[in-house]
């Protein structure tokens, strides 16, 4: 994914601050009293020595959750079947042909030498067979790869050992190993060395894919092994004819943790094994089609929206509320770490930190990617979004400091609790959004925008437009409580202000009316 620059990185420091006026607290008063909502002070901290960032969570948070999977096999009873139609909306679940029997997954990539060994007798084509365990260690002159340690000798063609007849699993350079298919090393087009596990049928793919625990309830099981079956047959029938997956389909580290024989000896084993045999060319469709079904580990108790984490809009990838995420035990239900005041005023460049704030929408799902944050510091401030201020934490603060996902609070704020939805079989009528424009006035420089709105189906989002001359600013905001409260410093002029409601979950457009806000 491309990571966000700052939006802008040259305001001065008291950029935040707004006049504190007498007449103001007068006109927000009357504001708040009109539609009953209460507000903050704006930043989350002010002047603190360090600031602690709470989460829930960990990975994008888009489609399936596995822990929430494992919730709710655990929790409802449901079926993997539901369990997926619940995370791909609109989705349908079904046995399909087609299905490749010929996986191929790159599983290491710009090693300078790689170190076969064999569990048992094991044949390298044109060199000869190596005893049980014994290795061979393959480095690159050149385009020529050179073989030494059990097997020596020099070629210009890929090493190809054939799993399938070798006498147990081979280990590559000690790590993973493999048993079914083949085992291709050729030189790279660059640099370094390539291993390419392939041949493989689907079944005997999925048998080596390491993203749940084999103990979890099996119909969280043969979820995941659907969901990952359909992600690599997507990703096969896509990359089909493009030059750059000429000799591969999959990379074992970015499109499911392909880890080979790594987890055949648990004693749980069996139960992912089932879990695959039984979902037998079983795959999630969309209008026929088969689905991008990503996953993650955990979505913090409300998955995100496609758009939210990335940028296009996929229908059948909607955030829902995924209150099983948060049980059974998951280590990422709640997470947090805190990084001092110098630290991130460092890291985005305003000196010391003095104040975060969260200035844009925020969607139902909490989760903040494309949400709009300002850093404070002693030399200025910065505003990015949230997924530009994740990696950029993430990037300096190291692995014992991680923000696991971008659903987080910052210094004590808290995240709105997620309720039941409806069940998935369930076909619930949408109900309209409604609202009302209660106030739309200015005092001094501040501009205040406040009304009604409501969505039994969910918070609707709500825009206010302003326009003076050439000059147009949108804002996004998500009712809270029924509620919205805008407000913002503008210069002096007559600027057009209109506010819009849209619909959850049909994004329907409702027009609350224009007024004219005057700023002397």
């Amino acid at each position: 994914m491309p990571m966000f620059q700052p939006m802008s990185s040259s305001a001065p420091s008291h950029s935040h601050s707004r006049p504190q006026t007498r007449g103001l607290f007068v006109i927000l008063a009357l504001a708040v009293a009109l539609i009953g909502i209460s507000f903050g002070s704006g930043p989350v901290s002010a002047d603190p020595a360090a600031f602690t960032v709470s989460g829930q969570g960990w990975g994008h948070g888009v489609g399936m959750s596995q822990w929430g999977a494992r919730g709710r096999a655990a929790n409802r009873g449901e079926t993997y079947d539901q369990i997926l139609r619940y995370y791909y909306t609109g989705t349908t679940v079904t046995a399909a042909t087609g299905i490749s029997s010929n996986v191929r997954v790159l599983v290491s990539s710009g090693s300078t030498s790689l170190t076969l060994t064999a569990t048992g007798a094991t044949t390298f084509n044109g060199f000869g067979t190596v005893s049980t365990g014994t290795s061979v260690t393959i480095t690159r002159s050149g385009s020529a790869l050179v073989l030494s340690g059990a097997l020596t000798g020099t070629t210009y063609s890929p090493v190809i050992v054939n799993l399938s007849t070798a006498g147990g699993p081979v280990a590559v350079s000690g790590a993973d190993s493999y048993r079914y298919g083949t085992l291709t090393v050729d030189a790279g087009a660059t640099s370094g060395l390539r291993a390419i596990v392939g041949s493989m049928t689907m079944q005997e793919y999925l048998l080596g894919i390491g993203e749940m625990a084999s103990s979890w309830p099996i119909e969280a099981l043969k979820a995941q092994a659907t969901a990952a079956r359909t992600f690599a047959q997507k990703q096969i029938a896509t990359r089909t004819g493009n030059s750059a997956y000429a000799d591969y389909s999959l990379n074992a580290s970015m499109d499911g943790a392909y880890r080979g024989t790594r987890f055949e000896n648990e004693g749980t084993r069996p139960n992912w094994v089932n879990a695959v045999n039984s979902t037998n060319n079983v795959v999630v469709l969309y209008n026929g089609v088969l689905i991008d079904a990503v996953f993650s580990a955990s979505s913090g108790g409300h998955t995100a929206n496609s758009e939210t984490a990335w940028k296009s809009v996929v229908t059948y990838l909607r955030g829902v509320p995924d209150p099983d995420d948060l049980t059974g035990g998951n280590p990422n239900a709640s997470w947090s770490a805190t990084y001092t005041a110098a630290e991130l005023g460092s890291w985005f460049g305003v000196g010391t930190a003095t104040a975060i704030e969260v200035i844009g929408a925020v969607p139902p799902s909490q989760h903040l990617d494309k949400t709009t944050m300002r850093v404070t510091g002693t030399s200025g401030s910065v505003e990015v979004l949230g997924e530009f201020f994740r990696s950029t934490v993430n990037a300096k603060a190291g692995s014992s400091r991680v923000m696991k996902s971008s659903r987080f609070t910052i210094n004590g704020s808290s995240i709105p609790t997620t309720t039941t939805p409806p069940s998935p079989t369930t076909t619930v009528a949408n109900k309209p959004a409604t609202g009302k424009l209660l106030t739309a006035t200015a005092q001094g420089r501040q501009i205040i925008i406040a009304g009604k709105a409501t969505d039994p189906d969910g918070p609707p989002k709500v825009r206010v437009v302003s326009t003076m001359g050439k000059e147009r600013a949108v804002r996004d905001y998500y009712a809270t409580n029924g509620k919205f409260l805008s407000t913002w410093t503008g210069g002096p002029g007559t600027r057009n202000v209109c506010v819009t409601l849209f619909d959850t979950p049909t994004g329907a457009a409702t027009s609350l009316g224009c007024r004219d806000v005057v700023v002397k």
